[in-house]
Parts: structure tokens; sequence; C-alpha cells
């Protein structure tokens, strides 16, 4: 079995000489974080593609957002979607 340039004997000669340098209670803690790093490196890869790839579709969803506050705001109302409700009948009375 290979893993790149290296086989198994040198993977199994590094992974000893690691033992004995750094001891039996280390390699569990070293491990751990190690683990840690990759995880967060691949958060930050995975959060870069996203913000890459995704930004005009957040964009988008934000700028209706904001809109829609700023009209609610302001008292209008300007949408594409159709409106549920009915539209009002104004009837005028004379005094």
């Amino acid at each position: 079995m290979r893993f790149g340039p290296l086989g198994l004997p040198e993977i199994i000669i590094i992974l000893v000489i690691v033992l004995l340098v750094f001891g039996p209670r280390r390699l569990p803690e070293m491990a751990k974080g190690i683990g840690q790093s990759v995880r967060e490196f691949r958060k930050g890869i995975r959060d870069m593609k996203d913000e890459i790839t995704g930004d005009d579709d957040k964009n988008d969803k934000s700028s209706n957002v904001s809109t829609a506050k700023s009209e609610a705001a302001e008292g209008t109302t300007t949408t594409t979607e159709k409106s549920t409700e009915k539209p009002v009948e104004k009837t005028e009375v004379k005094a």
C-alpha cells in the first residue's frame, strides 16, 4: 500500500519515532489538536467557497429584505407577488 511517495513501512517507522519522541500521553492531545485544526481549515475553505459562489444569492435575499423594511417604514409597497388582500372600495359620504 502506497501513500504518495511513502510506503507502509516508512509510515510505520515515522509513527514509531513520533511515539518515542512525544510519548504515549502526549499523542492523543496532539491528534486532537491536529483534528481540530483540519476541521477549522475545512470550515474556512467551505465558508470562502460559499462566500464566493453564494454572494449573488445572499445579496438578492438581503436586498429584498432591506427593501421590504424600508418600504414598510415609508408606508409604500412594491411587491412582485400577487396580493391576497381585496381592494377597498371608497365611498363618499355626503354631508
